[in-house]
C-alpha cells in the first residue's frame, strides 16, 4: 500500500480508512495546519515518504498538487443551510496533477 498524508484536525474514520485501503492507500494522520500556508516541507517533515496527501480545504490541495497526488473524500450528506454539519465519507477521489506536472517538464 502507498502512504498518503491525512491532513486534518480529525483522525480518519473507519469509513475513510476502508475507502482508502480499497484503492491501495494507507492513510497516515499527520495533524492539521493552515491550508493557506501548508508546504511540502510540512508534509515531508513527518518521517514518511508520502505518495500523496488527503486534504479537506481546496487551498491545501492547490498548494500541494505540484508535489503530491491529492485525495479528497466526498461527503455523503449535503446538510441544509443552518443545520449542523454531518460528515460520512462516501467516496475517495484521487487527482494526479503531480504526474501531469512531472510530464510537462
Amino acid at each position: 500500500m502507498v502512504k498518503y498524508a491525512f491532513i486534518s484536525r480529525h483522525k480518519p474514520t473507519a469509513e475513510q480508512l476502508q475507502l482508502a485501503a480499497a484503492q491501495g492507500i494507507e492513510l497516515i494522520h499527520i495533524g492539521d495546519t493552515d491550508a493557506f500556508s501548508v508546504t511540502p516541507e510540512f508534509v515531508n517533515s513527518k518521517g514518511y515518504h508520502f505518495a500523496g496527501a488527503v486534504v479537506v480545504h481546496p487551498s491545501a490541495a492547490l498548494r500541494l498538487c505540484k508535489h503530491f497526488r491529492i485525495g479528497i473524500f466526498e461527503n455523503e450528506f449535503r446538510t441544509p443551510a443552518g443545520q449542523p454539519q454531518q460528515f460520512a465519507a462516501k467516496a475517495l477521489h484521487l487527482y494526479d496533477l503531480y504526474k501531469a506536472n512531472e510530464n510537462a517538464n
